[in-house]
């Protein structure tokens, strides 16, 4: 079968057809390494690359579901261990629990009362201490005499006894709300330490409160300097120590049991029928380590086979698909490539959702949606639902047979998929978003309460599918843009800008070969209708027939459309030489069509609008004026150079530039006349092979018959001559 859509590679500007059938863009040997380094590259992200015995990826996957195998019953007594993520969260969790540890600055409360009782002697001489700072002297200047007695008397009673309160608790140079669990440790010496509650110790904001509590009975032009005095003296004693707290959180950390029970010889580990839990989970892991250490053979060339063919087995998929069903694709080794480069990052992404230690289901934003988007709009709907099947495919084994990631992100990747294979808007990302997060909403519902999941694991999955959800359809659309920007690919979403009368190429045609013009605005809209009946691509046949026949512009009066009140040019040339005019309007078209700009997806519609097709008229000609030459005629000087139609809707175009271009040379209205010369039309192409790199059905051909027979009896119908009224009379002259 032909390509359904267009492909990104057959859509490059300036692409030689001509050389795609050498070189290295098919040689067959570069095609097998291509087949090859997907294989390994595949292989070299699944379970068993590293050729362990015993071991999986991950077992994660089976939680909930049925344990279908026969009962595991313990050949030997293992302890049952933590999985690494759970006994790294316990870890952490002891490290972030663990109290911080403090030093103790034991001369701090003495300096603190020798500096009151110098600010003391300092109010009463009149005279100030460099180890104070000077505002606070300003402030004790600018006071009243009486107001600096009441200091110096509130200081000499009070003030020693509210440092020893103060120092009492603490204090320390950390916040007391940030401590974890509310509690610290105090290092008194090398050997003895002290746990103290918080509430027991006072911070910097505890002093001043304290401070500000015990003052209030001073006048109000001196409370503020003693406030300031007391906080600035009252250091803290409690000094935080970052390396005594880490090697503490150390400690606690590596403190964490490791084992959750024992299992001894004999014991039923997991039983057939039986629904599996996290603990079955943890049996299952640790009795599989346990026969790895046990195990004689720790490698096995064995495993790694058996990756590399589990591997294959997934790239054939494709292959096949690609092999029997979209042989281009197959045998352009750019395209084959692409496609095989999917599985692989894929696999890789899966990798990372495994190898990166987190409980977070990181496998959720692998963006398979985002390939399936992109391979939909650059190839085709049917191509990229074999893509994700085998993208989905590929995260399940690298997670370790995990079937349920691999089913969500395989409905998601279709849903993406479907909502892009007739894009035209850019609007449709909106479409696209929520169509993705349906897909995902509901697979991952469906499979997590079928196994009774905890809601917070599903309100985790489903947060991280709508990142996915929304990053996928902006790295389609995007690199769709760059595409187009790049490379001269024209999507659907660009074919809008073509569909206009007024684009110059379009505007010329209209100017030097009005007949043309005509028979050209006729065939794209036979060709739009047609289209729309067999549920093809109705906007890519009407630009594709808009510019089909812009290469006559060179030679306008050689086609008989435009010969208007002048002789045909062709009766006086020789047969061969007028099919050489003919056949040069498309390679003609095709320069016009790439000099002017337009992408490779509309030029391909100059030359399969004829196809290989004979130029009958003048090879009968030909082959008359060779019986009395008794010349030999070579049918190809007759032929169309080609290629045929690679799609419905360039061989919709052929069809109608035949059946438009014979409907004008029938009588008006005849409706049997017209179906019999459509369908001759139709029949003499498909026996000719012009459509047969096409997928069109004989259902299809029916459909765009009767499409053009409706279209062309509505466009050619005959009208009624209307009776005219008489021209009035002079009356008789009275007698």
């Amino acid at each position: 079968m032909a390509n359904a859509r267009p492909t990104l590679f057959e859509q490059i500007k300036d692409v030689d057809r001509s050389s795609e059938q050498t070189g290295l863009r098919t040689s067959p040997v570069l095609r097998w390494v291509i087949i090859a380094l997907a294989v390994i590259g595949v292989g070299f992200f699944l379970p068993g690359r590293s050729g362990e015995t015993h071991r999986l990826a991950s077992d994660n996957a089976m939680l909930g579901t049925m344990w279908n195998d026969e009962t595991v019953i313990s050949d030997f007594t293992f302890p049952v261990t933590k999985s690494e993520s759970r006994l790294n969260t316990e870890r952490e969790q002891a490290r972030r629990s663990t109290p911080w540890v403090f030093t103790i600055d034991q001369a701090q409360e003495s300096r603190a009362g020798a500096l009151v009782q110098a600010v003391v002697r300092d109010i009463d001489q009149n005279t100030s201490n460099a180890s104070i700072p000077r505002a606070i002297y300003d402030g004790i200047a600018n006071s009243s005499a009486s107001s600096r007695r009441s200091l110096s008397q509130w200081l000499s009673s009070r003030g020693a006894d509210l440092v020893r309160k103060i120092y009492q608790h603490g204090p320390m140079n950390m916040s007391a709300v940030a401590a974890p669990g509310g509690m610290i440790v105090v290092q008194i010496d090398p050997k003895t330490e002290r746990l103290l509650s918080t509430t027991e110790t006072f911070d910097t904001a505890s002093v001043a409160q304290h401070v500000s509590a015990a003052s209030t009975s001073l006048p109000d032009d001196v409370r503020g300097v003693a406030q300031s005095l007391l906080r600035y003296v009252c250091k803290p004693q409690y000094l935080y120590s970052e390396a005594l707290t880490e090697r503490a959180r150390e400690g606690s950390a590596y403190s964490v049991p490791q084992t959750i029970e024992i299992v001894h010889q004999g014991d039923i580990i997991v039983r057939k029928g039986t629904k599996v839990d996290q603990r079955t989970i943890d049996k299952l892991r640790s009795y599989r380590d346990a026969q790895f250490l046990r195990s004689d053979s720790r490698f096995s060339f064995f495993v790694v086979l058996g990756s590399l063919g589990h591997a294959m087995v997934i790239i054939a998929i494709l292959l096949l698909y690609l092999y029997f069903l979209r042989r281009t694709s197959y045998e352009s080794n750019g395209q084959l490539a692409s496609l095989l480069s999917l599985p692989v990052i894929t696999a890789g992404m899966a990798w990372l959702s495994v190898g990166i230690s987190t409980n977070l289901p990181l496998e959720f934003v692998v963006i398979v949606p985002a390939f399936a988007m992109l391979i939909s709009v650059l190839y085709e709907a049917r191509t990229a639902f074999i893509c994700t099947l085998v993208m989905a495919t590929t995260v399940s084994g690298v997670r370790g047979n995990d079937y349920g990631i691999g089913l969500i992100l395989l409905v998601a990747g279709m849903f993406g998929a479907y909502t892009v294979n007739n894009i035209q808007k850019r609007t449709q990302i909106f479409t696209s978003i929520l169509a993705v997060f349906g897909g995902f909403a509901i697979t991952i519902l469906s499979i997590d309460l079928e196994r009774a999941t905890a809601g917070a694991m599903i309100l985790e999955k489903l947060i991280l599918a709508s990142v996915n959800s929304v990053i996928s359809p902006l790295i389609a659309f995007g690199v769709i843009l760059l595409m187009e920007k790049l490379f001269n690919v024209a999507t659907d979403l660009r074919l809008e800008e073509f569909d206009d009368l007024n684009h110059p190429l379009l505007k010329q045609l209209n100017e030097r070969a009005p007949g043309t013009y005509q028979h050209t605005l006729s065939v794209a809209r036979l060709s739009e209708a047609a289209a729309r009946a067999i549920e093809a691509n109705a906007l890519l046949a009407k630009v594709g027939a808009l510019y089909h026949d812009v290469g006559k512009l060179e030679k306008s009066e050689y086609f008989v459309e435009n010969q208007i009140d002048i002789d045909n040019k062709h009766d006086k040339l020789p047969p061969k030489k007028s099919a050489a005019i003919i056949r040069q309007h498309v390679q003609d078209g095709i320069d016009l069509a790439r000099e002017y700009g337009l992408p490779e997806r509309i030029v391909k519609f100059v030359p399969m609008h004829h196809g290989t097709i004979l130029i009958k008229h003048f090879y009968a000609k030909a082959l008359d004026e060779s019986l009395l030459k008794d010349a030999v005629i070579d049918e190809a000087d007759y032929r169309y150079p080609g290629p045929r139609p690679d799609c419905k809707e360039a061989a919709i175009v052929m069809l109608a530039d035949a059946s438009e271009a014979l409907s004008r040379v029938l009588e008006k209205g005849q409706r049997e006349d017209l179906e019999a010369a459509v369908e001759k039309i139709i029949v003499d192409r498909y026996s000719d092979g012009q459509l047969s790199n096409t997928d069109l059905t004989m259902h299809d051909l029916d459909r765009i018959k009767d499409s053009f027979v409706r279209n062309l009896l509505g466009s050619t119908h005959q009208r009624i001559r209307y009776k005219e009224v008489p021209e009035p009379t002079e009356p008789p002259p009275a007698s």
